[in-house]
């Protein structure tokens, strides 16, 4: 799946679910989708605990808000 059809999919199912945090947007994401889609996405630092954007979570993110108008609640 290209990152083109990945932030189409995303928008698709955020939209359907009235998603309004990244996070949950994350977990629909990661439970429909293939595990070798699954690994493109960022895992939690293991000392902090913090969620960090990757590149490609940035991409849907900005994607998202672009084509909905809804702004996604980012992790801190």
């Amino acid at each position: 799946m290209t990152d083109h059809e990945l932030l189409e999919y995303a928008i698709d199912i955020g939209t359907r679910c009235e998603v309004s945090s990244w996070m949950d947007l994350k977990k629909i994401l990661l439970v429909s989708l293939p595990s070798f889609e699954s690994s493109r996405f960022s895992t939690r630092d293991p000392v902090t605990k913090c969620q960090v954007l990757n590149q490609l979570e940035a991409k849907i993110t900005k994607g998202f808000q672009e084509k909905t108008g809804i702004k996604l609640e980012l992790p801190r």
